[in-house]
C-alpha cells in the first residue's frame, strides 16, 4: 500500500512539472489571431504562472497534513516556499528556452526546401 501512495505522490509531482509546459504550448496554439510575439510571449509566461498556482493547492495540502500531525515550526513553510519560487523560476525559463528553441526551429523549417 505504502508503494502504490509513493508511485501516486511521485504521479503528482511529475504532472506538476510536465502540466504547466504543455498548457503554455497550447496556449501559443490558441493564440493565432494575435500578433505571434504577443502569443510566444504569453505561451513562455504561462507556465510559471500555472505552476505557481497549482503549486501552492498542493503545498497547503501537505502543511495542513504537517501541523495535523504535530509539526509546530515554520521551517518546512519557509523551506516549501523556497522551493515553490525556485520551481516557478525554473518553469519561465524553460517555457523562454522551449520558446527559442521553437521559433529557431520554425526558421529553419521555412528557410530549408
Amino acid at each position: 500500500m505504502q508503494s502504490l501512495v509513493i508511485t501516486w505522490r511521485l504521479l503528482l509531482l511529475a504532472g506538476l512539472f510536465v502540466f504547466p509546459q504543455l498548457a503554455g504550448i497550447l496556449l501559443y496554439f490558441r493564440l493565432r489571431r494575435v500578433p505571434r510575439w504577443m502569443a510566444r510571449v504569453a505561451a513562455a509566461l504561462a507556465p510559471a504562472v500555472i505552476y505557481f498556482w497549482l503549486d501552492r493547492i498542493f503545498l497547503m495540502r501537505e502543511l495542513r497534513e504537517a501541523y495535523a500531525h504535530g509539526e509546530r515550526c515554520g521551517m518546512p513553510a519557509l523551506g516549501a516556499v523556497l522551493l515553490l519560487f525556485a520551481a516557478t523560476i525554473i518553469h519561465l525559463l524553460v517555457g523562454v528556452l522551449t520558446q527559442i528553441a521553437w521559433s529557431v526551429s520554425s526558421r529553419n523549417k521555412i528557410a530549408t526546401p
